[in-house]
């Protein structure tokens, strides 16, 4: 059972607040802007910016929520880590991309043990966890290392408010 319905939403909500694809572009590719593209450039809005620390934005937290489990579990392979014949949760096998988790606590042979206190061992449990961070004001996945336990917290915020545009009024239309 190398690929499991657990933890990964967790981990793909952590690893993916606030961040941009890094290689949209080979890096060999050159891009010209005209004239035009330029100055759409400078007059546009500054884009939104990263979470404060230790936060990620609830849109995006949703966002992961709808793109679906399945999505995930395209970027991550882990198998049970069983102790004395029980389940103790899921060990992480491979985490891929390795710039798509870049910047996450996490690394291949943590065991993560629960997601937000609830347990992920049965797929009903670990989807019940994924859907409840729709309305969850942080994430906590607890996990352990060399024996150790250890906890990841984020809390879920809203984005600031978007500006309303400055609209300036047509000089033509301010004559009249």
């Amino acid at each position: 059972m190398k690929r499991a319905y657990v933890l990964p939403w967790a981990l793909l909500l952590a690893a993916c607040a606030g961040r941009e694809n890094d290689a949209e572009y080979p890096a060999n590719e050159v891009l010209v802007a005209d004239a035009a593209d330029e100055e759409d450039a400078m007059n546009s809005e500054p884009a939104r910016p990263a979470p404060p620390a230790g936060s990620l934005w609830r849109d995006e937290v949703n966002a992961m929520v709808d793109a679906g489990l399945g999505w995930f579990l395209q970027r991550v392979d882990v198998e049970p880590a069983v102790e004395a014949g029980q389940f103790r949760g899921f060990r992480l096998v491979r985490l891929t991309p390795p710039d798509f988790w870049q910047g996450v606590e996490l690394k291949p042979g943590d065991v993560v043990l629960s997601v937000n206190g609830m347990p992920i061992e049965r797929e009903t449990q670990a989807y019940e966890a994924f859907q409840s961070l729709k309305k969850a004001t942080e994430l906590r996945v607890r996990y352990e290392r060399g024996g150790r336990q250890r906890e990841l917290v984020y809390r879920i915020v809203d984005p600031p408010a978007e500006p309303e545009s400055k609209v300036t009024p047509d000089k033509r239309t301010a004559a009249k």
